[in-house]
């Protein structure tokens, strides 16, 4: 699907355009979403360039996500989609800047696109061109990415709290080991994310043949102080969430030994008076004490007595 941009009324409005029209003069913003073959060429006849492939957006060499051709920078990150599921995924997003025009190519609806998109409609007073476009989106990019982090800087207090506090109770292990994965899925995604879009913004800021328009770059090095401080907040919590796992592993070992030092101390009582029972169930045709009036309860007496002293010992020793 194509979408075509043209600044009205100081906010950006959506113009209709099917392949083979004439691109209007006066549109900023080419947004395609899951475009066919024939929108591809429809756009790269109009812009007079070569769009990427799938494929080729999806290549992790950095020269085949940042580069320019014929006047066009291609620029290419990877960003998060889902990210309120449980299953969280990165889609690469490629920006087009090609005179003062924005072409995006993507394969996925992120929600902070879709959010933008909706803004720009209503107002855009910053959105004067493709750069401008270019900076406004990578912002509000940034911003849901903070949300996220945020969002999981929660979670992970709360599982903290779950983990450590005295009178929780029986915990939900699996539920906890569920929770610090998502939140794993999430900040290496995020991460991932804000790699990408900090390579973008140096080589976008990058010395070039060109005289740089100082408000666009003035904007994109302070994105890249936002994702450099994101960065290392993505790094603390991926730190954090280690080890939140290494410590529902250990309570996970301290109730799993627990639970075997129950089965071992019933296995100590028992075993005298197993080896007294079983004595005296033998078939000899001289035992003494079976002749006895009061052997029945004297063996019932040295059984519950050989199951005491353990439970005694083990009580002294502060074993129990």
């Amino acid at each position: 699907m194509i979408t075509t941009y043209a600044r009205r009324n100081g906010a950006l409005a959506a113009i209709p355009f099917d392949p083979g029209q004439t691109l209007p003069d006066d549109v900023i913003w080419i947004d395609l979403l899951t475009p066919n073959a024939a929108e591809e060429h429809a756009v790269e006849e109009a812009l007079h360039l070569a769009l990427p492939t799938r494929e080729e957006m999806g290549e992790i060499e950095l020269s085949n996500r940042l580069y320019m051709e014929n006047g066009a920078s291609y620029l290419t990150a990877t960003l998060l989609t889902r990210a309120d599921t449980e299953t969280p995924e990165s889609e690469p997003v490629t920006f087009v800047l090609v005179g003062h025009r924005l072409v995006t190519i993507r394969y996925a609806d992120p929600l902070p696109i879709t959010a933008f998109i909706a803004q720009v409609q209503r107002q855009a007073p910053h959105c004067t061109s493709g750069e401008a476009i270019l900076a406004e989106l990578l912002d509000a990019v940034t911003d849901r990415l903070a949300d996220i982090l945020e969002k999981v800087q929660q979670d992970t207090s709360e599982i903290t709290r779950v983990i450590f506090a005295r009178d929780a109770g029986k915990v939900d292990f699996e539920d906890v080991l569920r929770k610090i994965g998502l939140a794993q899925s999430r900040t290496s995604r995020a991460r991932e994310s804000l790699v990408s879009i900090g390579r973008l913004l140096s080589f976008q800021t990058r010395p070039g043949d060109t005289k740089p328009n100082k408000v666009m770059i003035r904007s994109f090095k302070t994105l890249s102080r936002d994702v450099i401080s994101l960065s290392d907040h993505a790094t603390f919590l991926t730190t954090n969430i280690n080890f939140l796992l290494d410590a529902t592993l250990g309570k996970i070992n301290i109730e799993q030994t627990g639970i075997i030092k129950i089965f071992s101390v019933a296995a100590t009582v028992f075993l005298p008076p197993t080896l007294i029972a079983s004595i005296y169930g033998m078939n000899f045709a001289h035992m003494p004490e079976l002749g006895w009036k009061v052997g029945y309860p004297v063996s019932i007496g040295l059984m519950i007595l050989s199951a005491a002293l353990p439970l005694y010992f083990f009580k002294r020793k502060g074993w129990l």
